[in-house]
């Protein structure tokens, strides 16, 4: 007879089945490929966030300069059509056209001389219908400022309560009204330009505008009486539309320029990719450990 085969040695005190062992192995892979596809997901992304800012700065930058080009286009439109209404003589209006102010401003003459215009009796007549006007009322404006307009058809405007805005270039302090008129017994002489430094004008202003220093803003509602023609300190021929207002206000500065461009949008998306790289290292130092479980060779 055979003698019987002894049992098999018992497994170590704690070692883990086959199935166990397997279990392990299975989950080491599984857990570490899984890792590897994350990884590859966020190398992905962060290409893909770097090539998306990168298309948006090139973008905004071409935005940007195709926008200047065509502001540089317009502005220079607007200058042409500045020059030909300084060069050229204002066109004959509509005889009796002028029925505003009781038809008080008819026989104004544009490019006229403002050295006795106090005492026009046009010009008068509208001074005394400013001083008469109650507590709270004032001019109500009919249209915006149409530099080119002005100069090329005067008559078709004359007497408009225009809204104006402007720095204060200039100023003629008391020209004396030949009589008081209610409370003015003054007007005051301001040379403005319009807040671009392209177009100027002049308003005669009832009110004394303390407070309103030279290249202040200001803005005001003025009657528009004619234009005017004079001679600059170069020896230059300057045609500029003349006004009657009220009062001038001083404009609050603000901040309005836009803070957004090509530098901001770039600076904007550097920071965007550094803060998606420190996350994206962040996750590599911080990923899934697995135990290193050994498996006994007895298991196997």
């Amino acid at each position: 007879m055979t003698e019987p085969k002894p049992p098999p040695p018992p497994a170590s005190p704690g070692a883990p089945s086959q199935k166990a062992a397997m279990e392990q192995i299975k989950a080491r892979y599984m857990a570490g490929n899984a890792f590897s596809t994350v990884g590859e997901m966020k190398r992905l992304f962060l290409f893909i966030l770097i090539t998306l800012g990168g298309i948006s700065a090139v973008l905004q930058y071409q935005w940007n300069k195709l926008k200047n080009q065509k502001e540089i286009e317009a502005d220079n439109e607007r200058w042409k059509k500045r020059m030909e209404a300084q060069s050229a003589g204002p066109q004959p209006g509509v005889p009796g056209g002028v029925v505003k102010w009781d038809n008080m401003l008819a026989e104004q003459k544009d490019d006229a001389p403002l050295d006795d215009v106090v005492s026009d009796k046009g010009f008068k007549y509208l001074v005394r219908h400013i001083a008469n006007l109650k507590a709270g009322e004032g001019l109500k404006p009919e249209e915006r400022m149409d530099y080119v307009e002005l100069l090329q058809n005067p008559s078709a405007h004359r007497g408009n309560v225009v809204s104006l805005s402007g720095l204060l270039n200039k100023a003629f302090w008391n020209i004396r009204l030949e009589s008081n008129q209610g409370p003015y017994d003054s007007v005051y002489r301001l040379y403005l330009v319009d807040l671009g430094g392209r177009e100027s004008f002049i308003v005669d202003v009832l009110e004394r505008p303390d407070g309103i220093d030279e290249r202040s803003p200001v803005e005001a509602d003025g009657i528009f009486i004619r234009t005017h023609k004079y001679e600059t300190i170069k020896g230059q021929t300057a045609r500029v539309p003349y006004f009657l207002a009220q009062r001038v206000t001083k404009i609050p500065r603000t901040a309005s320029r836009s803070i957004w461009s090509p530098a901001v949008t770039i600076g904007v998306v550097a920071a965007c990719v550094v803060l998606v790289a420190v996350v994206f290292l962040m996750g590599r130092a911080g990923g899934p450990k697995v135990k290193n479980t050994e498996v006994s060779s007895n298991a196997l």
